[in-house]
């Protein structure tokens, strides 16, 4: 009885080991898992993709639905595309026997020629369905400034998942370009001596170059000691005396030339 009991014994600790190989064999591999997993999501189609963004849905879901759209139909295309490489093998085997027996009935054999099978055509994905999902982009272009002449035109950034439109643009001489800049320029000039101020003692007046003309029209009927109500850059109404508007003046001046001078 114990000499039963111990081979029964070392009978089952054989047997462990080559049960837990065999699981090992059977059990799926992390690719299947994967292609699995996917399968195993919610499905995602691209028309859902569409009507959350119809809906006005916050963008980070709209991307993320359409990331989970785009990994459904990966896994689907893989699947379908080893299933074609396997149908190819099959329809060329078909082809080499129907060209086989049309060649022997040329040979003097009898019988009707069979029709050769074609292969399979690959699987495709439509790009267009995807790209209709794209985040917008519009390119500003400075049109004034574009040295080319270029039709409108449409870029799909299929990894960053948008599609940008550029404008049309025309061809412009250097000659027009300087034109363009140089009225651009006066133009921020301005606003920005319109936006001009000064300090005389602590108060700030306008710099622009209507209150200098203010100013100095004020200054050539002002007596010397005399004060004179101004109206100051944050529109409070102080007395000011020639000294100080005097003084105000030419800072504004001064500064105005230097905005010239820094052309």
């Amino acid at each position: 009885m114990e000499q039963t009991n111990e081979q029964t014994a070392s009978a089952v600790e054989t047997t462990v080991p080559d049960a837990q190989q065999t699981e090992q064999q059977v059990s799926p591999s992390s690719t299947t898992l994967e292609v699995e997993a996917t399968f195993e999501q919610p499905q995602m189609s691209y028309e859902d993709v569409l009507t959350k963004i119809a809906l006005r849905h916050p963008q980070e879901q709209v991307e993320q639905a359409l990331q989970q759209a785009i990994e459904q139909e990966q896994a689907a295309y893989t699947a379908a595309y080893q299933q074609w490489e396997l149908d190819v093998v099959e329809a060329q085997e078909q082809r080499q026997e129907a060209l086989a027996y049309n060649a022997s009935l040329n040979e003097g054999s009898e019988g009707e020629a069979v029709e050769v099978p074609e292969l399979p055509a690959a699987p495709q994905i439509d790009m267009s369905l995807r790209r209709a999902c794209y985040r917008k982009e519009y390119v500003e272009v400075d049109l004034a400034l574009s040295t080319e002449q270029a039709p409108a035109r449409t870029e799909y950034d299929d990894d960053a998942c948008v599609v940008r439109f550029y404008p049309a643009t025309e061809a412009h001489s250097q000659e027009q370009i300087a034109m363009v800049k140089r009225e651009r320029f006066k133009q921020s000039r301005s606003a920005l001596l319109a936006q001009q101020t000064v300090e005389v003692d602590g108060m700030m007046f306008d710099a622009d170059e209507l209150s200098q003309q203010r100013m100095a029209r004020k200054l050539l009927v002002m007596e010397e000691q005399s004060l004179t109500s101004w109206v100051l850059a944050n529109n409070d109404v102080v007395q000011v005396s020639k000294e100080q508007l005097f003084s105000a003046c030419k800072l504004a001046s001064e500064q105005q030339t230097a905005l010239w001078i820094g052309e």
